[in-house]
């Protein structure tokens, strides 16, 4: 959108020149002729820059400039005056405005100047705008599936109370970022974040590590030392694995969190602790309960938001953009080495399990970054990766039978979307919803496999009766330029020319998910 400009100059021969010549470089110019215009035009829309005449039927210019900070504090002004006076230049620059120009104008410099004040508004916009990530801390949080935006969102709500969070995921899908996201974006942000592994502390020390101990207190307490409740105060506890803390250290958690007081061992002084709450847990705490390993009392009290990262197998559709983001942060990591993704390598990927969720995404792209020589191929990624789709996909014969991975994964795709519409009735948007893919990427598969779909109740051509979909993934969608619609529809009515595309993009494609 180009950048919106205001006149405000009383000589309409000078205000109509101003505009033409900033037309002619692209930018969207107005002129009003006095100072109660103008401010009607800034409380009514924002404009990314001003050029203020300094004389003005209702009042000085000089005057009119703070009032233009407070209406547009991120507008830039130019001054223009006909009186060359030092003092009227200084003053104006000391009130706020960016630059200051006298009459006669020279049109040349004019340009130059608003470039440049356009081009420092744009700067000052875009850091604002990391300032802002950075405090929030949720840019670090990838994905727009429908589970893990509805966590997120709870979490950008929930951040400035005081609540208590219980967030429940399995491992590597990212609680401990959320959790620092959370405290980032609280009141408490300015305090300390202090995480505890539940799991990983001994039950024999956990009770120390948590709340500290005096001297004395047992073997080996040669001094005080103090807790992580009273090293967190004034900001956040994060207690993560809490499912995996024993059933007498539950109880002692419990009353801290309720008397906001806690005891160090062999202590009897209580110790005032002002902290927030943050559990996380890879285990379901609500059953955990039922089966008596979890106090409900404290399950109960960590209960003030409760949120749920899905795994990456229930949020696929977020694969292209975690890959981009992790290729990215990988290759900055390592010293700008560059590398992309080839199309067998992609297929990989998108086929694996990923029973460690986004962390061992994240791994397995910094490790291949590192071992490829520009270009990510199979052997780039770890044995398990590598093989464990194809077990999935193939069938018994396909490897016998001497059929490439891309014929085998496009029979295997084109099997299920078969079966999805049969089972959803030829109708797209809930044979799209079986599948966990959007109606766009259906329509695109059914196009290049040439499926002919049909929207009533009738099976598409060359469907089975309905079965259960096998427990696998369609492969992942590519955009398409709009030139290739065209032989997109060729190659679905002519098999061999779709088998001869397929070969010569298996032989060259190298995709970079951008």
């Amino acid at each position: 959108m180009p950048d919106q400009i205001l006149v405000v100059e009383d000589d309409d021969n000078l205000a109509f020149v101003l505009c033409e010549a900033l037309q002619r470089r692209g930018y969207r110019s107005e002129a009003v002729g006095t100072l109660a215009a103008m401010r009607e035009r800034l409380t009514a829309a924002p404009y990314d820059l001003l050029l203020l005449d300094l004389r003005l039927p209702d009042g000085d210019g000089l005057d009119a400039i703070p009032q233009c900070r407070e209406l547009a504090p991120d507008t830039p002004i130019i001054a223009m005056t006909a009186y060359t006076v030092r003092r009227i230049a200084t003053e104006a620059l000391r009130r706020g405005a960016y630059d200051f120009f006298t009459k006669p104008l020279k049109i040349s410099e004019i340009e130059i100047v608003v470039g440049r004040a356009l081009e420092r508004r744009r700067l000052q916009q875009r850091v604002a705008t990391l300032e802002a990530s950075r405090v929030t801390g949720f840019e670090e949080l990838v994905g727009s599936s429908q589970a893990f935006v509805h966590a997120l969102e709870a979490a950008r709500r929930g951040a400035p109370t005081d609540l208590t969070v219980l967030i429940e995921g399995e491992s590597g899908t990212g609680k401990e970022l959320l959790a620092q996201a959370i405290h980032r974006g609280s009141a408490r942000k300015g305090g300390p974040l202090v995480a505890v592994n539940c799991a990983a502390i001994p039950e024999g020390l956990l009770e120390s590590e948590l709340f500290g101990h005096e001297r004395g207190a047992f073997t080996g307490a040669i001094r005080t030392r103090v807790g992580r409740f009273e090293l967190a105060r004034g900001g956040t506890l994060f207690l993560d694995e809490i499912g995996d803390m024993p059933l007498g250290m539950q109880a002692k958690i419990l009353r801290a969190i309720e008397e906001r007081k806690i005891e160090r061992v062999g202590g009897n002084r209580p110790i005032d602790v002002d902290v927030r709450i943050i559990a996380a847990t890879n285990q379901t705490l609500g059953q955990l309960v039922e089966e008596g390993r979890f106090r409900a009392d404290l399950y109960y009290r960590l209960h003030g938001i409760q949120l749920r990262l899905p795994p990456l197998r229930e949020r696929l559709d977020d694969l292209p953009e975690l890959i981009n983001t992790f290729l990215d942060h990988a290759q900055r990591k390592l010293s700008g080495t560059t590398a992309t993704l080839s199309d067998e390598a992609l297929q990989c990927l998108w086929v694996h399990a990923w029973p460690g969720n986004v962390r061992e995404l994240k791994h397995v792209l910094e490790g291949a970054v590192l071992l490829s020589d520009g270009v990510i191929r199979p052997e780039h990624l770890p044995p398990a990766v590598q093989t464990a789709g194809v077990k999935k996909l193939a069938p018994a014969s396909a490897t016998a039978s001497g059929r490439s991975l891309d014929e085998t994964l496009d029979d295997v795709e084109r099997q299920m979307i078969l079966e999805a519409l049969g089972c959803a009735g030829g109708v797209q948007v809930r044979a799209a919803r079986l599948l966990g893919i959007t109606e766009q990427s259906l329509w695109y598969r059914i196009k290049k496999h040439g499926i002919q779909a049909r929207v009533t109740g009738s099976l598409p051509t060359g469907s089975s009766p309905p079965a259960s979909l096998p427990a696998v993934r369609p492969t992942p969608p590519v955009e398409l330029p709009a030139s290739a619609e065209d032989a997109l529809d060729r190659s679905a009515h002519d098999p061999g020319h779709r088998r001869a595309n397929s070969s010569a993009n298996r032989a060259n494609g190298v995709i970079r998910w951008k």
